[in-house]
């Protein structure tokens, strides 16, 4: 059987400037459209798009007709992602309260939420703390705006905070993620939870010498669950002193004359990298990968209508409130 999702907004930003309909309307066609999808054989997974800006009593009353419909799982979604953990729990704790017993017994809650505020992964264990039981998660979090809740950040901390299998084949994520950028050509940021460069290597110093006494010192779990590794680095913050301390560990007598020379040798390629032509270099691959993702801002699409069609748009000027030219809300 097929799986699809549906999704709608009923609020009043959306009803006024989207739908322009009533919320009657709006629900109807919802209720209709659920309907004819589940004759045809599918399983619909209805999401309330801007959910978290939707009155509970409302969000209460589409649910319960979504589910009278035929849906199979019940989705809020924090479209803007303004939520605070704390909100979510609310929401989620009444909505799971309001909701009549026979669709608490057979139907699922979901959440979907976006990462506006940095908060999505956040947000999505707290609706978990609730009971949600489906999560929409994206890989490395991409998607449109700041994209949503990362599945690599939700996986992980569900299975090694929350004591929650998911099923999930932990040691394949690395690899997913690393897919994931190839596919997308959009770089996984160094320092990004649990996928990033970044996240399991250590520069040399006083406090990398603890933990290779024992690695969770400064690791919070061991890398090898998702498929990483620690990757130890000397670098241009390592002191002599610790490097002359790491060779009389290994069994190595240098002289200072050959202690500094092995600290030319390892600052030596940082110090020679000419700053301006990197710094060159990262703007026009940054440029490149900017103009893969995108198409035309809406100025240079008008200019191009223009050009092909020989006509000035009557475009609204900046203030104006038009029905016609409202933007709708994101979904």
């Amino acid at each position: 059987m097929k799986e699809i999702n549906m999704e709608a907004a009923i609020n009043g930003l959306n009803l006024q400037y989207r739908l322009k309909s009533t919320k009657e309307e709006a629900l109807r066609r919802i209720t209709e459209s659920i309907e004819y999808a589940r004759k045809h054989g599918l399983t619909i997974n209805f999401v309330l798009s801007d959910g978290s800006r939707t009155p509970l009593e409302d969000i209460i009353e589409i649910f319960e007709a979504a589910a009278a419909a035929g849906a199979g799982k019940l989705a809020i979604a924090d479209t803007v992602g303004f939520l605070r953990p704390l909100s979510m729990r609310y929401l989620i704790s009444h909505v799971r309260d309001g909701l009549s017993d026979a669709v608490k017994k057979k139907l699922p809650l979901s959440v979907h939420c976006h990462n506006d505020f940095g908060l999505a992964t956040a947000n999505t264990l707290a609706a978990v703390e609730e009971g949600a039981t489906y999560l929409h998660t994206t890989l490395i979090g991409f998607g449109e705006r700041a994209g949503l809740a990362p599945f690599e950040e939700v996986v992980t901390a569900l299975e090694l905070l929350y004591n929650v299998e998911t099923g999930v084949d932990m040691e394949r994520i690395y690899r997913l993620a690393q897919l994931t950028e190839k596919s997308f050509a959009l770089p996984i940021q160094f320092h990004k939870p649990v996928v990033g460069d970044t996240t399991f290597a250590h520069e040399v110093d006083e406090h990398v010498e603890g933990m290779l006494e024992h690695p969770l010192m400064f690791e919070p779990f061991p890398p090898e669950i998702v498929g990483r590794e620690t990757s130890l680095f000397i670098g241009r913050n390592t002191g002599q002193p610790l490097i002359q301390h790491l060779l009389e560990k290994a069994g190595i007598k240098a002289s200072p004359r050959q202690v500094d020379e092995i600290i030319r040798h390892v600052r030596g390629p940082q110090e020679s990298l000419d700053k301006g032509e990197a710094q060159m270099t990262f703007y026009q691959v940054k440029k490149l990968l900017k103009d893969l993702q995108k198409g035309l801002v809406l100025s240079e699409f008008w200019r191009v209508v223009e050009l092909v069609t020989r006509q000035k748009p009557k475009l609204p000027q900046p203030g104006e409130n038009s029905d016609k030219t409202a933007s709708p809300a994101a979904t």
